[in-house]
């Protein structure tokens, strides 16, 4: 089929898609999101007028600061209350554009940087290409920020020039879109369906271009098709210390090897033809990343605490109370299990509200796991031993991933979990086995079968149910024993 009879055949679609639904212009019936970024005061100033004026009227803009001394006052000043712009001042330890994601409520939305100018029908053109191939999720104009096929550097004397490139070009190319492996730039039109699933941009890659390959690159882990459209550009203004930072910086540097880590790349390269592993099998595990702020207060969460320690365990009562009063996050209850042949130490360390549960035997032992989290109705249960020293805010890390992300099961993972990481890599979750006391799921659900290492072990692992959507998080925690061999060499080298 040539692309002529191509373009005609979607077009004719979309047409008939109108005249089914009623949508005509704009094919978004609870209208569309733009998040934009800001940096820079003179680009947004120019910008965001334009979005206001060529995104349609069923347009709400949330605008965020992305830098701390971005003078928020000053540009929300130059526009009036009525219009749909929603100004978010920036906050210390807080992703910005996370948060805003989190206040999406309709069924697409855009995330652009400030310094993106655009032109008549540039919104609509991008919007048409999930509705030719529902299974696209993610669609990107043609920028100089783009990636491969997508980057084009244009130049113009003024803002008519531009717009009369892009009509154009929207003359000559439209309807034509690509299938991509990876999209970078600094415009993306995206499902608000496909933002629940795979959460928002990984802060840990440091870089923007870096954060917005690996969103591409999870959204198609989860099934979802990325898009170039070849009938949209928008004009990215660009200035010389920007550029500067982006290249030099060593935060991009930082990126680049978290970015090759993350995704196996065989070559620990800074350039874009390296973001996508050269084999094309995405080996990353898929981890949470909560949107918007935490809600530390509300959810439930039920701390199983087991015994792991074969007698002698004295020490346990001091150290859990110890445990418990450092944890950030309050509203827990504690069930404590205890099998009495195996640890003959005195009472655990609870309040008056929590449950001890005292078993003989490790066939009781087990089954006293399976049921505890039914005493109470929590909205999450952590798994936690005796065996290790979790940190100041290990409940409170868990408790934000679970609720702000769409995983079922959260593990944390860690350096001694080798196997298990392995397993994931080569997309082999049937085999897969967890340490216990580095799980936590959401309430109400069955995390799959709990048993022993061995038979003579108290060692708990967990075999995940196989319907369960997993979730990692960073290692939050430490075995004892390695903190006491850091300490004892601390005190060596004093």
């Amino acid at each position: 089929m040539s692309q002529e009879s191509l373009n005609v055949e979607r077009l004719a679609g979309r047409y008939g898609f109108l005249e089914r639904t009623g949508l005509l212009p704009l094919p978004s019936k609870d209208g569309l999101t733009l998040v934009v970024e800001l940096s820079r005061l003179e680009c947004a100033a120019a910008c965001l007028p334009l979005l206001l004026l060529h995104s349609g009227e069923s347009v709400r803009i949330i605008a965020v600061a992305m830098t701390p001394d971005f003078p928020m006052e000053t540009l929300a000043g130059q526009f009036s209350p009525e219009q749909p712009i929603l100004f978010l001042p920036y906050e210390k330890e807080e992703y910005m554009p996370n948060q805003a994601l989190a206040q999406i409520e309709t069924s697409f939305a855009v995330l652009l940087e400030d310094s993106i100018m655009v032109s008549p029908g540039w919104l609509s053109e991008l919007l048409w290409v999930p509705f030719d191939d529902a299974a696209v999720k993610v669609v990107a104009p043609r920028s100089s920020t783009e990636r491969g096929e997508g980057k084009k550097r244009l130049h113009f004397g003024t803002y008519d020039e531009f717009a009369a490139h892009v009509s154009y070009s929207l003359g000559r190319h439209q309807g034509e879109w690509r299938e991509m492996d990876v999209l970078t730039g600094s415009c993306l039109l995206f499902s608000k369906e496909l933002l629940q699933r795979i959460g928002g941009l990984d802060t840990s890659l440091q870089a923007r271009p870096l954060m917005i390959a690996d969103w591409c690159l999870r959204a198609r882990q989860s099934g979802a098709k990325l898009a170039l459209s070849d009938a949209v550009y928008v004009h990215a203004i660009h200035s010389f210390d920007r550029g500067q930072r982006r290249l030099n910086g060593p935060t991009l540097a930082d990126g680049w090897q978290a970015y090759s880590t993350k995704w196996a790349l065989e070559d620990v390269l800074e350039a874009e033809e390296h973001l996508v592993p050269q084999n094309g099998f995405l080996q990353s595990t898929k981890p949470v990343i909560p949107l918007g702020k935490a809600s530390l207060t509300t959810p439930l969460v039920t701390a199983i605490v087991y015994c792991e320690e074969d007698g002698n365990g004295d020490h346990l009562p001091q150290e859990w109370a110890a445990t418990q009063e450092q944890q950030s996050y309050k509203n827990i209850r504690w069930i404590w299990i205890k099998d009495s042949w195996m640890n003959t130490a005195p009472g655990l360390p609870v309040n008056e509200q929590d449950v001890v549960i005292t078993v003989r035997g490790q066939e009781a032992w087990l089954r006293a796991l399976k049921n505890a989290s039914a005493l109470f109705e929590s909205e999450i249960t952590v798994y936690l031993s005796d065996s290790i020293r979790y940190e100041k805010y290990y409940v409170e890390r868990v408790v934000k991933a679970i609720t702000q992300g769409s995983a079922d099961l959260i593990v944390s993972l860690s350096t001694d979990m080798d196997e298990e990481v392995g397993r994931l890599l080569r997309g082999d979750p049937s085999e897969i086995v967890f340490p216990l006391e580095r799980v936590a799921h959401k309430g109400g659900n069955v995390p799959g079968v709990i048993t022993c290492k061995a038979s003579t072990s108290h060692q708990l692992q967990l075999h995940p149910e196989a319907s369960l959507t997993i979730g990692y998080v960073g290692d939050l925690s430490e075995p004892q024993g390695k903190k006491a061999d850091r300490s004892r060499g601390k005190e060596a080298q004093s």
